[in-house]
């Protein structure tokens, strides 16, 4: 199968584009880039930030961090300092924000842990010698070699499941301050 050749990044004439369905795919990609870096402004400096947008068929986006009422109030006085009923109305929504942002970072981490577990994995993989079971044909088994079979997955299925729940067990009551180790 031959692999698409594209442009790559390439520096284009800022010019209004005339293809309406590119000028639709260019706005939402964009739109969500800006609102990308909007964020990690916010997150990075500890802004207050409000973007408004209009799409090319005129409907409304927007992006505020923390919320768009107190970033509009804070424009339209901005001399005027930001009165304590706006700022402890916008605490719990940073204090959420962080929150969130610990968790994803915590996702992220957990992401990339599975990914280098799965690349070792398949390692072993493409590395370890066959078991017997592994190279016999599962067509060529007659009804008793399936029965004797059936009976040896199940068992050693039990035995996983029972090794699962100690696992659960154990992780239940190791203490929630240190991450478990098998």
């Amino acid at each position: 199968m031959a692999t698409r050749q594209t442009r790559g990044r390439q520096r284009i004439p800022i010019q209004q584009i005339e293809n309406r369905n590119d000028m639709y795919a260019t706005f939402s990609k964009r739109r969500l880039g800006l609102y990308k870096k909007a964020s990690e402004l916010s997150t990075l400096c500890g802004v207050d930030i409000g973007i408004i947008l209009f799409s090319p068929t005129d409907n409304p986006y927007s992006f505020s961090h923390p919320s768009m009422e107190s970033v509009i109030g804070r424009y339209r006085n901005p001399n005027h300092p930001t009165n304590n009923n706006s700022q402890l109305i916008d605490a719990p929504s940073r204090d959420r924000i962080k929150e969130l942002n610990q968790q994803l970072d915590e996702i992220l981490e957990m992401k990339d842990q599975l990914k280098e577990k799965d690349k070792q994995l398949d390692e072993i993989d493409r590395t370890h010698s066959k078991g017997w079971w592994e190279e016999v044909a599962v067509e060529s088994l007659d009804a008793s070699d399936v029965k004797q079979w059936t009976t040896w997955f199940e068992a050693l299925n039990a035995r996983v499941d029972r090794q699962i729940g100690e696992t659960t067990i154990a992780r239940a009551l190791a203490p929630q301050d240190q991450p478990y180790s098998p």
